[in-house]
């Protein structure tokens, strides 16, 4: 049912009923009416309906009006990095492929020796620095950056 396509639309976005109306320019009450929030169920209008596409322009209308295929118009790809990686031997012999007609025989087998490539980089350089003679010197600011594109910033109390 739309309604629950819209009530949806709301958790995705991370909204309430009453924010979703407001950012689609609906009165809170139709939301409510829509939504079955005050016992009152009503279908929406086509100008609630044009008002949703239109605010959110990711959402497929083949979705939101048919209930078919995905959600967005380009369905979104989260990819969530394990605790540890999954690798995969790509060297690993695969079974001949048998073909409908005879068997194939593999004319040239695959070799079971690898050679590993020589590690070519240098390990990194860590020198102590000694502050001590440099006693005028205190440390001002210190900023870390995250992954995530955010940063801290610790800031010397004297």
């Amino acid at each position: 049912m739309m309604r629950e396509r819209i009530k949806q639309i709301i958790k995705e976005k991370g909204l309430k009923s009453s924010s979703f109306a407001d950012k689609i320019d609906v009165s809170r009450g139709t939301i409510s009416h829509i939504l079955g929030e005050n016992g009152r169920q009503n279908d929406p209008s086509k100008s609630t309906i044009d008002k949703i596409l239109n605010t959110f322009p990711d959402i497929s209308p083949d979705w939101f009006l048919n209930g078919e295929g995905p959600m967005y118009k380009h369905q979104r790809v989260v990819i969530k990095p394990t605790s540890t990686p999954i690798q995969q031997d790509i060297f690993v012999e695969k079974q001949a492929v048998e073909s409908s007609e005879q068997l194939q025989e593999n004319k040239y087998p695959l070799q079971k020796e690898v050679n590993k490539p020589e590690n070519t980089t240098n390990p990194p350089i860590i020198k102590d620095i000694n502050l001590s003679n440099n006693i005028s010197k205190k440390i001002d600011k210190i900023i870390i950056f995250f992954s995530d594109k955010t940063f801290m910033t610790f800031i010397s109390e004297e």
